[in-house]
């Protein structure tokens, strides 16, 4: 099986765990006679919309997703006309959703951590992909957020 479409198919793979799990998890914690309250109604107003964007921005990275910084070809289409890195973005806001949600507040400290190493993953990322595509990508940061 070719490397690209191995990455297709753990893509989707991926998405559809994230998915069931998403499911079940909303299933459980909007279920009758589990207290709800504002954070419940922030973190779903977070975690809904994040999971789209993130599946989108994945579908549309498509085989230029990998687990290590490489760079097959430059995305800046989609989602990724406007943000760089939507995937890290969105997750993150994933997360804070589930924290809000469970209000399990000391899960935020965790957050936190993963922020500082995805900031470290982002710059990696950048620093590959301006030595292969120059001032292409160069060009591309100037008009994208994070």
């Amino acid at each position: 099986m070719k490397l690209q479409t191995k990455n297709y198919l753990l893509n989707y793979v991926t998405l559809l765990v994230v998915l069931i799990f998403l499911f079940f998890f909303l299933r459980f914690f909007l279920s009758p006679g589990r207290d709800q309250n504002v954070s419940t109604y922030i973190g779903l107003f977070l975690l809904v919309p994040s999971i789209i964007l993130f599946t989108i921005a994945r579908i549309q990275l498509g085989a230029s997703f990998q687990v290590s910084a490489e760079a097959n070809k430059l995305v800046t289409t989609g989602i990724y006309k406007k943000v760089r890195h939507p995937i890290y973005l969105f997750g993150l806001l994933f997360l804070l959703g589930i924290i809000l949600i469970t209000q399990k507040f000391p899960f935020l400290i965790i957050l936190v951590i993963l922020i500082v190493f995805q900031i470290k993953r982002v710059k990696n990322e950048e620093k590959v992909l301006t030595e292969k595509f120059g001032n292409e990508y160069l060009e591309y940061k100037k008009h994208t957020w994070f």
